[in-house]
């Protein structure tokens, strides 16, 4: 069975028509109101959430900054023999976000999730803008990478085995590392493969907004050669890209944008899904509720894809 052909082994369960009727009222933005919408549509439902026994060793740290330099890892009991290990970074807009929301359920669904078929799911943070700025996350996801790879065997995890994965913000950091050879150490990057959901992959140098700034820094000039597009200096290893119906267009635009520069450049085929019916926050907020819009294809891409 080829790249093209290959299907999840379960059908998916879609969105709840409801749910999917407030979403779209709630449009395409990313401000405050679409964020609290979101998710107090998913939190009645994420508390109601039936995970199997799954063990959480919190706030362990990866790195010096006390703060911004931990992670979770998340172990069900019945682990497999060298579980294979998901790594995931919050979005935030590069100047915000945490592993854990105030009420400790959202992003801690998408490594329970992991947990929930047998994997290790671990959560970690970065550093934020504007005290740090680029290169300062994508370095911290490589901290992150090299703790797991040295330490996830006593967890029951294969450190071969090890995906990182993105949202938003946290897929752009998680792209920067991933695609950028002069962010790995000596001995390459660590990991089996690379997830990004509703990522920014490239910078806009003309009328960027403030949160960029705070990143990406002042000189303006410098955007194009810290953004991913066009910079990809590694790219054999696989990759899932996703993008919400409902996202921004740009956002949706910027998926596609990175799906045919992989394809068209690198020859590097990679596992692309837009999320049906959601938006993006959503897009993570659903994982663990019962519908299985991606969650499915995330486990396919880790089991199948080469």
């Amino acid at each position: 069975m080829d790249q093209f052909t290959k299907r999840p082994e379960t059908p998916a369960r879609h969105i709840d028509p409801e749910i999917a009727k407030k979403l779209v009222a709630l449009g395409r933005g990313i401000e405050p109101a679409a964020l609290n919408g979101t998710r107090a549509l998913f939190l009645p439902q994420l508390k109601d959430a039936q995970w199997p026994e799954i063990k959480v060793h919190r706030d362990l740290p990866f790195g010096p900054d006390k703060e911004r330099n931990i992670l979770d890892v998340h172990v069900p009991k019945d682990i497999r023999t060298n579980a294979p290990v998901v790594v995931f970074f919050h979005g935030g807009g590069m100047v915000g976000g945490s592993k854990l929301d105030e009420t400790g359920l959202i992003q801690a669904n998408v490594a329970n999730y992991f947990a929930s078929h047998g994997m290790i799911g671990v959560n970690s943070t970065y550093r934020l803008a504007p005290a740090h700025k680029y290169p300062a996350a994508a370095e911290d996801v490589g901290k992150t990478v090299a703790w797991v790879k040295a330490n996830i065997a006593q967890y029951g995890g294969d450190p071969s085995r090890i995906y990182i994965a993105g949202h938003s913000a946290g897929a752009a950091h998680v792209g920067t590392y991933a695609f950028q050879s002069h962010l790995h150490p000596a001995d390459g990057p660590g990991f089996a493969g690379c997830i990004l959901l509703s990522g920014t992959y490239a910078i806009d140098n003309k009328n960027p907004p403030p949160n960029r700034i705070a990143y990406y820094g002042e000189d303006l000039s410098l955007y194009p050669q810290r953004q991913i597009l066009g910079n990809i200096t590694r790219a054999d290893f696989p990759v899932f890209i996703s993008v919400a119906e409902l996202d921004p267009v740009p956002t949706i635009k910027l998926g596609f944008d990175l799906a045919s520069e992989l394809i068209a450049v690198h020859k590097r085929v990679p596992y692309f899904k837009q999320v049906l019916g959601h938006n993006h926050y959503s897009e993570m907020n659903h994982l663990g509720t019962g519908d299985d819009s991606v969650g499915p294809n995330l486990i396919d891409f880790i089991d199948n894809w080469r």
